[in-house]
């Protein structure tokens, strides 16, 4: 199967590379919208292939897709920051607290 699509692969690099530029961006808006239409499952488990192809092409030129979940590690993030920030302006307002009381 992997064997198939690189043979189609290399036919559509090189109709791609023969290609002028307003025809390169008619396929890639034909392609985005046929993406839109897949159901997730099916974009995902198409990248996974790709990762797949990719690794057996051998092609450094290729980026594979990162399935890493950012989101995560930038949530985590967010929520330490706001923590520090609540513990920093907690320790402010006593800090004035403190420095009022004196006053009277």
């Amino acid at each position: 199967m992997i064997r198939a699509f690189n043979k189609h692969y290399r036919k559509a690099i090189d109709l791609i590379e023969d290609s002028s530029t307003s025809e390169k961006m008619e396929m890639a808006e034909r392609v985005i919208e046929w993406f839109r239409e897949l159901p997730e499952e099916y974009v995902i488990s198409l990248a996974m292939f790709f990762n797949e192809v990719i690794d057996d092409l051998g092609d450094d030129s290729l980026e594979k897709i990162n399935f890493k979940i950012k989101r995560k590690k930038k949530e985590e993030k967010e929520e330490e920051e706001e923590e520090e920030d609540l513990e920093e302006g907690d320790y402010e307002e006593e800090d004035y607290d403190d420095e009022d009381k004196e006053d009277y």
